[in-house]
């Protein structure tokens, strides 16, 4: 009975493996802006100065360039419907870009992935963390 348990055991293990490596990503690829976007985990939300932090410190797809995406880059990737469909994790939510409001020094711009609005939040608020990086030819 033993020896059917285990046969049994490590029948199931490998497809249960393989089914999960399939979904797993932990990039997005944007050939049309030429940059690389972080996909490799569920949407956290933080204050600007840790965002910043966590997306310099970054070691991701053998690289360890990432930084906050411009405002640009942000609407952009708000815009392109097919590129957002390629995304496991990215939320229709309020993201921070790595832009600083040039009125207000406490705050920085964010956009909402939903339509591509961009507004000034305070940099001590909690909003979404999405690293980039160029691609690399």
């Amino acid at each position: 009975m033993r020896a059917v348990w285990v046969t049994l055991f490590l029948f199931f293990i490998p497809l249960h493996s393989a089914d999960n490596m399939k979904t797993v990503r932990s990039i997005v690829i944007d050939t049309q802006e030429s940059l690389v976007w972080q996909d490799n985990r569920e949407a956290v939300e933080d204050i600007w100065k840790m965002a910043n932090a966590y997306c310099k410190q970054l070691h991701l797809n053998n690289s360890d360039i990432w930084r906050l995406p411009t405002k640009e880059e942000l609407i952009e990737l708000s815009k392109n419907q097919n590129l957002k469909q390629d995304f496991v994790f990215l939320q229709k939510g309020v993201y921070w870009s790595s832009e600083i409001d040039k009125n207000d020094e406490f705050s920085a711009l964010t956009v909402y992935t939903g339509n591509g609005f961009v507004s000034s939040s305070d940099k001590c608020e909690k909003y979404f963390v999405m690293c980039v990086r160029d691609l690399e030819i």
